[in-house]
């Protein structure tokens, strides 16, 4: 993975560890939750927007009304869709991901997240 410089510093980051830094960041201004949390919760969320591109994953979050939601969802079909490769840099608030219940694109606020895991046909 390709490392770039952050500012003036003479530390190099990966895309991953940006993305990262700025989601603790946004759930942290977000939520009350501990560092260890949401450092758990920003590390699950990077697995499972690395695994949806090839598979189907189970996703818990609470919806904005603060309803639990559980469903099945994916990004195979996301550059098709969008005409453009799916970009982890470009989330800024809120994951993407096609609902397969619902048969549509849907999208979750990260500091709602809770839990995925991969669903084996």
């Amino acid at each position: 993975m390709e490392k770039q410089t952050l500012g003036h510093q003479q530390k190099y980051v990966t895309k991953d560890e940006r993305v990262e830094n700025l989601w603790k960041k946004l759930i942290g201004q977000e939520t009350d939750l501990s560092e260890e949390t949401i450092a758990w919760m920003t590390r699950r969320i990077l697995q499972l927007t690395a695994y949806m591109p090839y598979g189907c994953a189970l996703i818990a979050y609470r919806k904005q009304n603060g309803d639990f939601y559980m469903g099945r969802g994916t990004l195979i079909h996301y550059e098709a869709d969008f005409h453009r490769k799916y970009d982890i840099e470009r989330i800024q608030n809120h994951v993407v991901y096609w609902d397969i219940e619902q048969q549509g694109w849907r999208t979750f606020q990260i500091e709602n997240f809770l839990e995925w895991k991969p669903v084996v046909s």
